[in-house]
């Protein structure tokens, strides 16, 4: 069984917090010993993440008792009330990120020359995304950039938001990238088009990236001077590469002339 205090990390809360929800009968210990020490079941987390979820949501400790003393049929029109009031606070967030997102965009441009690897920081940024490419011939390219734009909004291909490649390449191996798979993404702000799309998050973090030549060529030798800068550094970076546009004017294999080629140096 768990402590307090392991209970309470686990739920990143404070035991405070669980002796006063104890006292207040929300939420009690599994087993009390004669010396008055508390503990838990593991299967005790999921209420209290409820709890705690509730709680953040700015529900009174009475109105959580009443949702876990009602029978279930009864406490679903009330957590369908909650569902929608946390479906508005994303709403809210998300456009409040999506400007936040914006105004570092036009404020972070990198000036690098090409071929010259550098260290950044990187906001978070969410993308719409393809399916994942089974071949990377010129005619597979070409039909998932279609089939992506298809299915986003008529405009989403003229706007400005960032757009590019994510490509399953580890250790920047110029000799695997001719082959290696790749979904199409564009920044999610953008998708009037009322179709399900798939998302993935690019981390915010520091990242070692290169600008380079829009062409297998090019990015093969950004890919080898990348190679040699996070190992003269030993820097170890994720599998994925982000190969963004260097702006929205795209002219080449659904890209720009340019590419910035971007990996996550992860913590040592």
């Amino acid at each position: 069984m768990l402590k307090i205090s392991e209970m309470a990390k686990l739920a990143n809360t404070t035991r405070r917090t669980l002796i006063f929800y104890d006292e207040q009968g929300i939420f009690l210990p599994k087993k009390r010993t004669d010396r008055g020490y508390r503990y838990y079941d593991y299967e005790q987390l999921y209420d209290l993440l409820f709890i705690l979820g509730m709680k953040n949501l700015g529900l009174p400790l009475e109105k959580i008792k009443e949702l876990q003393d009602k029978p279930s049929e009864k406490v679903m029109d009330e957590l369908l009330n909650v569902q929608e009031a946390i479906d508005d606070k994303i709403g809210e967030l998300s456009k409040v990120q999506s400007v936040v997102s914006r105004k570092i965009s036009e404020n972070s441009g990198l000036i690098a020359e090409p071929y010259e690897p550098v260290l950044t920081k990187r906001p978070k940024v969410t993308f719409w995304c393809s399916r994942e490419s089974v071949s990377c011939t010129e005619e597979e390219i070409a039909e998932l950039f279609a089939e992506f734009y298809q299915q986003l909004d008529k405009l989403a291909l003229m706007d400005g938001n960032q757009s590019g490649f994510l490509t399953d390449l580890p250790d920047a191996d110029s000799k695997a990238y001719p082959d290696a798979s790749f979904r199409v993404i564009k920044e999610s702000s953008t998708n009037n088009s009322g179709k399900a799309m798939p998302k993935i998050e690019k981390s915010a973090g520091v990242y070692a990236v290169i600008k380079v030549e829009n062409s297998t060529a090019g990015v093969c030798r950004g890919l080898d001077k990348l190679n040699y800068f996070c190992d003269e550094k030993q820097l170890k970076i994720t599998t994925d590469m982000w190969q963004m546009n260097d702006s929205s004017a795209l002219t080449n294999r659904g890209g720009s002339d340019y590419l910035w080629l971007e990996y996550l140096v992860k913590n040592k």
